[in-house]
């Protein structure tokens, strides 16, 4: 095969049809911010489920793992196994306490626990650094499409973008999260069909693959050579266990899912599916990327010369990928971009409309953040609250499309965006720990220690070769240490601010 054919163009254009039209379906019936955010509370496991694995699946995953398994090894894969421990974790801390305060934003708990203060700045660096992670999703997603493809860079991200922002503002919650389970099958199909491919492309099948791999030292996947500026196995398990407790535990994206289930036992039902499910999904792709290097090892002359690796995937797709199969790729990976970034538009619009817009409007603490729109200023209210949410949806979607095409002129955006998404994650995670499960935590001793963290993490991070992995554990420890410590120099936090709001009181 040379390249994209019509046939593999129309199974593309059907996909973007067939999400945009789903997306849009769900824009009539919402009467309130409860359904555009949470869906109404009334979501089942399964749906509910399926978008937390699509929104935290983007194509950058679906690129990178056979990208980093053709460069190096397994040794990233091992990282799945902190979801049978973390999951669990996250419910007990944080999960099933937010859900019973009916919370839209996680950063509502921190005004609750602490002080407004708090509460702010948490939420601002949020949307903040999701619309920059957004906008590097798109960038790198539309230059690896660009390649497969062969069609502007900028028509990718104005597709993307374009069409996730429009059903994300038209159809809420309820557009994303079905649009994510028709967009989990379309990649999950994607992935065990090139999957099944791959296994049958070089003579010998799956032991040829594997024995070639080996030799090359592809294989590997424990490793417990070098220092803290080496990627070993215990970086992988402690640091990952940091980062997933994270993303499932505090991350407002993915949490808002939780929010929007039926029951604590729905979400604990969805936390054992995506345990099991999520790795076979990982370990697929990083099988992927040994049958691809494998390939190429076997039929050298089938590749360009100097081809970095992480464009062999993207390359095997248009070239050795049979008609319509290539398509169906390329749907898969708008299908895991298009996932997260309706994920960010929603997360970014309920942290704006709740911890700025309807929190300094109403001039106080907001007794029942779900709720408030009906008993405290009736349906006008809610009715405004709504198409509120949709012109902010709109604005949030077209922001990081128009920042994904320029982030390639000013690619500092992306490295501050990793490099700040790693370094203020740890951090975040102190400060909910510290409300949890200190009861003499109070305000400024977490916001001096959130500050004496970041500190602490932005100079290890950029004074030493430290691995990325440590900056989450020691972000949050420093920040959970120093607020323990310093929380000693204020007077105790009132009972109001305790009853029903850590772990000893709930």
């Amino acid at each position: 095969m040379t390249g994209f054919t019509w046939i593999d163009y129309a199974i593309l254009i059907l996909y973007i049809a067939m999400v945009t039209a789903i997306g849009s379906c769900f824009a009539k019936g919402q009467t309130s911010s409860k359904d555009f955010f949470l869906a109404g509370r009334n979501v089942g496991w399964l749906p509910m489920t399926l978008s937390v694995i699509a929104t935290d699946f983007s194509a950058i995953s679906f690129l990178g793992v056979p990208g980093y398994v053709v460069a190096h090894d397994l040794q990233l894969e091992l990282m799945q196994l902190v979801f049978l421990w973390t999951l669990p974790l996250a419910l007990f801390l944080f999960v099933r306490l937010f859900y019973r305060l009916e919370l839209i934003s996680a950063y509502e708990y921190l005004e609750r626990r602490f002080n407004l203060q708090l509460r702010t700045v948490c939420s601002l660096l949020f949307i903040c650094l999701r619309l920059c992670w957004m906008a590097t999703a798109l960038y790198a997603t539309s230059l690896a499409l660009t390649e497969v493809m062969n069609i502007p860079f900028w028509v990718c991200v104005l597709l993307m973008g374009g069409f996730t922002t429009l059903y994300s503002a038209l159809g809420g919650m309820k557009a994303v999260i079905w649009t994510d389970v028709a967009q989990f099958f379309v990649f999950s199909l994607a992935i065990f069909s090139v999957l099944a491919k791959t296994m049958n492309s070089v003579p010998g099948g799956v032991i040829a693959i594997w024995q070639i791999a080996q030799e090359h030292g592809h294989t590997r996947l424990v490793s417990f050579e070098g220092g803290w500026e080496s990627l070993t196995t215990p970086a992988i398990l402690i640091g990952g266990s940091f980062l997933v407790l994270i993303s499932y535990g505090v991350d407002q994206v993915v949490i808002q899912r939780y929010f929007s289930a039926q029951s604590v036992t729905a979400i604990k039902r969805g936390m054992v599916f995506q345990a099991c499910f999520t790795p076979i999904m990982i370990w697929s792709l990083a099988l992927i990327g040994l049958a691809v290097f494998s390939f190429y090892a076997h039929f050298p002359g089938s590749i360009p010369l100097r081809l970095s690796p992480d464009r062999w995937f993207p390359y095997f797709i248009v070239h050795e990928l049979p008609t319509g199969l290539s398509g169906l790729v390329v749907a898969g990976l708008f299908a895991a971009t298009m996932s997260s970034i309706s994920g960010g538009v929603n997360s970014l619009t309920a942290a704006y409309l709740v911890d700025f817009y309807r929190r300094f409007r109403h001039k106080g603490p907001i007794v029942s953040a779900v709720s408030v729109g009906a008993a405290s200023a009736g349906f006008e209210e809610d009715r405004r609250e709504l198409r509120i949410s949709r012109v902010i949806s709109l604005f949030w979607g077209a922001a990081a499309s128009g920042l994904a095409l320029v982030v390639g002129r000013i690619g500092v955006i992306a490295i501050i965006a990793k490099t700040m998404s790693g370094f203020f994650g740890g951090v975040l995670l102190g400060v909910f720990l510290l409300g949890m499960l200190v009861p003499r935590a109070n305000g400024q001793g977490a916001f001096l220690g959130g500050t004496i963290g970041f500190l602490t993490i932005c100079s290890v991070g950029l004074g030493s070769s430290i691995n990325l992995f440590w900056y989450a554990p020691i972000g949050c420890l420093v920040t959970f240490l120093c607020g323990v410590v310093l929380s000693q120099f204020f007077s105790p936090p009132r009972a109001d601010k305790l009853n029903g709001l850590t772990l000893k009181t709930y």
